[in-house]
């Protein structure tokens, strides 16, 4: 539907409700952080799923890099010890927790972004008999932030076109903020409204029922992939 989105059809694009039980559990082992014992292979192994999902969708640049950033930060936040000198463990452990605990819930985000389609991932919330609240916020979410990405670099193409670049920043920083701020909170204003016409088009309210062409199966793959996390995340709490 839009560019940026993996073919709905595509053999590693998971189901939506698939989708938000892994990121709960692989965000909730990360953000435990258990760096003692065995259940540091098992934390290991649930944090690669996304880097894992992301390769199999063709993301490899992207992929690659978080797996090795996820690779390094769990070495050096469960093995790394500088002997009798604390400052430096602590400057490799600190910075090394932060990407374990938050690496792997921002690449199931991305993992995410990059394969659901915004009708997809409302069936599958509503299948989840989720409030209309928090459904059609977070679908007009998932609309609204690639815009603002494609504006933001309309405006910075455009001020390159008038010679404002980085060296007029450092020289009139206020007024290079202006000219990137206004422009773009006139342009979130715009597509904010636009939004709100097509979700009325499109029959998204609080209080009547929407209907969908969309019919979701769980495959094969999608249990697979649920199956093998919720079991890493048992170990993980029980051993």
């Amino acid at each position: 539907m839009y560019n940026h989105i993996i073919r709905q059809d595509h053999l590693f694009n998971l189901d939506p409700r698939i989708k938000i039980g892994l990121i709960l559990m692989i965000s909730l082992v990360a953000l435990t952080g258990g760096v003692t014992g065995i259940e540091v292979y098992i934390r290991l192994l649930l944090m690669f799923i996304p880097p894992l999902l992301l390769i199999c969708i063709k993301q490899y640049t992207v992929g690659l890099i978080i797996l090795c950033l996820t690779i390094l930060a769990w070495y050096g936040e469960a093995f790394v010890i500088i002997d009798h000198n604390q400052v430096a463990t602590l400057l490799i452990f600190v910075p090394s927790g932060i990407v374990t605990r938050f690496l792997p819930s921002l690449a199931m985000g991305y993992y995410i972004f990059k394969t659901t389609q915004i009708e997809v991932l409302i069936v599958g919330l509503e299948w989840l008999k989720l409030s209309r609240k928090v459904t059609i916020p977070i679908a007009v979410l998932f609309r609204f932030l690639p815009t603002i990405k494609e504006e933001s670099i309309s405006i910075k193409d455009a001020m390159k076109m008038r010679g404002i670049s980085l060296k007029f920043a450092f020289i009139k920083p206020i007024q290079y903020v202006e000219y990137r701020v206004v422009p773009l909170l006139n342009s979130v204003v715009k597509i904010g409204n636009e939004l709100t016409i097509a979700s009325i088009t499109r029959g998204l309210n609080l209080t009547h029922q929407r209907t969908s062409i969309i019919s979701l199966n769980i495959r094969w793959l999608d249990w697979l992939f649920l199956m093998i996390t919720l079991l890493l995340c048992t170990f993980y709490y029980v051993v």
